[in-house]
């Protein structure tokens, strides 16, 4: 019984505290926790339209903090979980230094970081755009121990599931205005 109730006290506390997955905005991320954020949007909340297909199609302002130790470089992974063709990846980063603490909009990668073919046939960010509904936009950071990837998309889970040392999660919604 006391097993059980350890089991039962646990998963409430992990839930609550949101372990490697909680995204926040204007209040602060759990101390030590791997965490990824934005300026732009509050985990679980709309994506404002300028960084969608009805905007700028620029990508929201990411932060991050509390890597792992041994982070070596990240990647970030942009999917649409809700698509009616299947999850649709809008954007995926490799090889983002250890040292970055974040991406602003609209500005220039850090070198020697790298954007692969999303499925919209694109080398760079494709923002929300759903053909209707509203949908999830599941944004993945990886702290990887490894740097140098030199695969496409296709390679590109085995490569995050074999090195990554940590991942945190960041989701915001979308639905069309028109």
């Amino acid at each position: 019984m006391t097993n059980k109730i350890f089991a039962v006290f646990f998963a409430i506390a992990a839930a609550a505290s949101g372990a490697c997955s909680r995204g926040t905005r204007g209040s602060p991320p759990l101390p030590g926790a791997f965490t990824l954020f934005s300026d732009s949007f509050s985990a679980n909340s709309s994506i404002p339209s300028g960084f969608t297909c009805e905007g700028k199609n620029t990508p929201p302002a990411l932060r991050w903090i509390n890597l792992p130790a041994g982070t070596k470089s990240l990647a970030l992974v942009v999917r649409d979980p809700d698509a009616p063709s299947g999850e649709f990846l809008h954007w995926a980063v490799v090889d983002i230094p250890a040292g970055v603490t974040g991406l602003e909009p609209g500005a220039r990668l850090p070198v020697p970081a790298r954007e692969l073919l999303n499925d919209a046939g694109l080398r760079g960010y494709t923002g929300p755009c759903p053909p209707s509904g509203r949908h999830r936009y599941v944004f993945s950071l990886y702290a990887l121990g490894a740097a140098g990837y030199t695969g496409g998309q296709a390679r590109l889970e085995d490569y995050l599931d074999s090195r990554s040392l940590g991942k945190a999660v960041l989701t915001g919604l979308y639905q069309r205005k028109k």
